[in-house]
């Protein structure tokens, strides 16, 4: 699994329309192949900065995949106009550790 973090920060005064706007868009990330799920935190300290974290099963999902289908035009031409300055993008691997929540809930599911 591939876990792609951007860092969002949004136009001063659009945040509402954009967080409507990311509520439609969901639809079209998550037909796309390898697309495991998603999340979106608004920070606490900057209102305008949010993360968005989505998993992809391999690298090339997204990076080909995702970035060369006409469902990415259709994304970022929603999307992009809030965004002030780029999105940074990066993509990272699990590296598993004891303790982690999901890590318990995976052990309990298999000796359901």
């Amino acid at each position: 699994m591939i876990l792609e973090a951007a860092t969002l920060y949004i136009k001063p005064g659009a945040i509402n329309d954009f967080e409507s706007v990311f509520r439609s868009a969901y639809g079209i990330i998550s037909k796309m192949q390898g697309y495991l799920g998603h999340e979106l935190y608004k920070c606490i300290e900057n209102k305008d900065e949010y993360i968005l974290l989505i998993r992809w099963n391999a690298i090339h999902d997204r990076s080909i995949g995702l970035r060369h289908s006409p469902e990415y035009k259709e994304w970022n031409a929603l999307l992009q106009p809030f965004y002030d300055p780029q999105p940074e993008v990066k993509h990272y691997i699990d590296i598993p550790v004891e303790g982690r929540e999901y890590e318990r809930e995976k052990r309990m599911n298999k000796d359901e």
